[in-house]
């Protein structure tokens, strides 16, 4: 039987320096998960593991900065400005996050993704300090959690990954996902306004706010069936009234909506925008629709990182056990992901214990665990390599990435369309049903009380609807082909804005002055 080739035949030389010095290191490193594990630090009091990573890496001759840009449990860390293949670009940045569930622990295993990014920064240190010639310089920002999970959003925001190419980090788990999807997510606050009257009798100009919110709730319920299976809409009524037999002026409900693509999450924003605003329309009240916490994006990830990670963790030995491909719950560096060429993997870690569980917390703390702690870490470390010595393979990475951007988020004011012709009678049989012929739009008063009529001219109509031009199809699933977009754009498409319109009014379109 024949050996298997020894490593520095199948690495090349840059590749084979990486490997080496994580070898001579990983004891080190184990040791460094060990007690990131045992700090057991929560969200947003990570002091004691920010001050075992800084003290690590500048014994390492990393160039640390800690409480990066304000935040006290952050930082960055950089080598290569004075290295004789330092560069300021391209800059390799590796991501790590060190904080608890504040039930079970290290759950996530986030001591073990740490590990994995001083690991991979490790091994690229030396790649870069030998170099002949200028080659990049290596990254790693340690990122601060918080109690709502936009620990992330935040720092980007503060500028913290700025001069940053590419981003790469690997978590554990109990399976593996090598490109995850995850799913946006946002929440909305909406407040119902009704109307009252102190004096009198007159219970017509009288608009519930309680029942704008219920009616709000039960459209949404009805309007479930036209769902994409992966959408989801949950909502909760926070203010109702204190008294049973008092009225409130107002009346609040919050709403959280999640898609899997920035344009799923348009459509079913003007989904439930519709039935707010239909609530508004019949009992009478006006509302408002405000932004409530960070918006998480969906994620983007250019496949040319996939196929290095896929081509460079196999190298390694990795053997990819229990693939999935399931969509992931909400995560912030999805918004990270839009700004920076992001890659995220889970690794399946080496137990059956599920992800999230005390069972996967104690095995994060384990020995057991470090084996595949490293391999990640060279895995991650052979990425970097491949990108800093290949101006094409980096070219690729930036094009594919503004591609996907471009892709999901550039054109998001333009929506599914149909043609111009089925809006036209589309909008026929909106204005036929709502002002039938020889009828009167009704509206209200809300001064006086008094009903007023007027006839809306027909010229009017035709204005209305060239002015509105091509309708969206509320189901995503509907849209029609490229080249009827095309088309419908020609004819006058009109450009939305991005899901749940904020500080609205409901306000009938048949003339209802609420």
């Amino acid at each position: 039987m024949k050996r298997s080739k020894e490593p520095s035949k199948i690495l090349t030389h840059e590749k084979w320096i990486a490997f080496s010095a994580i070898e001579q290191q990983q004891d080190n490193l184990n040791i460094l998960g060990e007690d990131i594990w045992r700090a057991h630090d929560r969200s947003g009091h990570e002091k004691n593991s920010h001050d075992i990573l800084v003290a690590f890496l500048k014994k390492r001759d990393f160039k640390v900065k800690p409480h990066y840009k304000g935040f006290p449990h952050a930082f960055r860390a950089s080598f290569g400005e004075t290295a004789s293949g330092g560069a300021e670009h391209p800059n390799v940045g590796f991501l790590c996050q060190y904080d608890i569930d504040p039930e079970r622990g290290h759950c996530h295993g986030h001591n073990l993704a740490t590990a994995v990014a001083v690991t991979a920064a490790l091994g690229l240190q030396p790649v870069i300090k030998f170099a002949q010639e200028p080659i990049g310089m290596v990254t790693i920002i340690g990122c601060q959690g918080n109690a709502t999970g936009t620990g992330k959003i935040e720092m980007m925001e503060a500028g913290c990954f700025k001069g940053i190419d590419f981003l790469l980090t690997a978590y554990p788990a109990h399976f593996t996902n090598i490109k995850p999807r995850f799913i946006g997510c946002r929440t909305h606050k909406i407040t119902f306004r009704g109307r009252t009257r102190k004096e009198g009798d007159r219970p017509w100009e009288v608009a519930n706010p309680v029942n704008a919110t219920v009616l709000a709730y039960q459209n949404i319920a009805a309007i479930r069936q036209q769902f994409n299976c992966e959408w989801v809409a949950k909502g909760v009524i926070l203010n109702g009234g204190t008294r049973a037999d008092v009225m409130p002026e107002t009346a609040s409900m919050e709403y959280l909506l999640k898609a899997p693509k920035p344009l799923e999450m348009k459509v079913l924003g003007d989904m439930v925008h519709q039935c707010f605003n239909g609530a508004a329309t019949a009992t009478g009240c006006r509302f408002d629709v405000e932004s409530t916490g960070h918006e998480f994006l969906c994620n983007m990830v250019p496949e040319a990182l996939v196929d290095l990670y896929n081509k460079n963790a196999s190298l390694m030995g990795f053997t990819f056990h229990n693939r999935q491909e399931d969509l992931q719950s909400h995560d912030d560096i999805a918004n990270v992901s839009t700004s920076v060429p992001t890659l995220k993997v889970f690794y399946y870690a080496g137990t059956g214990s599920k992800l999230g569980t005390d069972e996967f917390s104690r095995y994060a703390g384990s020995k057991e665990s470090q084996f595949m702690t490293i391999l990640q870490g060279k895995a991650l470390a052979m990425m970097a390599v491949d990108l800093i010595t290949s101006e094409e393979r980096m070219r690729d990475v930036f094009e594919q990435h503004q591609e996907e951007l471009s892709k999901y988020y550039g054109p998001l004011s333009q929506t599914p369309q149909t043609t111009h012709h089925a809006q036209e009678e589309k909008q026929e049989k909106d204005e036929t049903r709502r002002e039938p012929r020889g009828s009167v739009a009704a509206g209200v008063d809300q001064d006086a009380g008094q009903v007023a009529t007027a006839e809306e001219p027909t010229s009017d109509k035709q204005a209305k609807r060239d002015s509105q031009g091509t309708a969206r199809e509320s189901n995503p699933l509907n849209a029609p082909k490229e080249g009827e977009k095309e088309a419908a754009s020609a004819n006058g498409g009109a450009n939305g804005s991005g899901g749940i319109e904020e500080n609205q009014t409901g306000s009938d379109k048949s003339g209802q002055n609420n």
